[in-house]
């Protein structure tokens, strides 16, 4: 994994938010985390206010969180060393912020049902890995040092032949 990820947990809390996120990583058969208490622990804010009980389950579901944001980063490197960039990157554009953020929503939801028609997470997750394997494949730049490969050759023109030329129309107008 690299050394500088592509999302914290803390950037997670404010966009898709706290409360969304504490659903999400509920276990079976339990109440969600308190969201104040899930962005205090990922802010590394006192959580004095709460109980021991309380923080260990915050603790367990931001473990939970960190795993997923694991899984994107792995995810998200793959590609970007298919397109042979040298990781970890100097710097994150904010676009793998944005994919990191659509993939790692879409892997806290475990019970999912929508469809990419219906569903905002789905369709925001299938974006980011039809741009991931574009990256990949050469087709979309970062804007890092990956210039896409210059186009070359001449331009080419296909159709059918001409109807009209200087031979049919040599008696025209004659």
């Amino acid at each position: 994994m690299s050394a500088v990820t592509y999302i914290t947990a803390a950037q997670l809390c404010d966009t898709p938010g706290a409360v969304e996120l504490s659903q999400n990583l509920a276990q079976d058969n339990h109440y969600p985390v308190s969201p104040l208490l899930l962005t205090a622990r990922a802010n590394g804010e006192p959580v004095d206010n709460w109980t021991p009980d309380e923080v260990a389950q915050a603790d367990d579901a931001l473990s939970r969180l960190q795993g997923v944001i694991e899984d994107t980063q792995s995810m998200i490197d793959g590609f970007l060393r298919q397109r042979g960039l040298k990781l970890p990157l100097s710097r994150i554009p904010r676009q793998l912020t944005a994919w990191a953020r659509a993939i790692a929503r879409y892997h806290t939801f475990r019970y999912r049902e929508g469809t990419e028609q219906t569903d905002p997470v789905v369709r925001d997750y299938k974006a980011a890995m039809g741009f991931l394997q574009k990256v990949a494949d050469g087709r979309y730049s970062l804007g890092l040092d990956d210039p896409l490969p210059p186009a070359g050759g001449k331009p080419r023109h296909k159709g059918p032949a001409r109807t009209f030329d200087t031979h049919t129309l040599r008696h025209f107008g004659k």
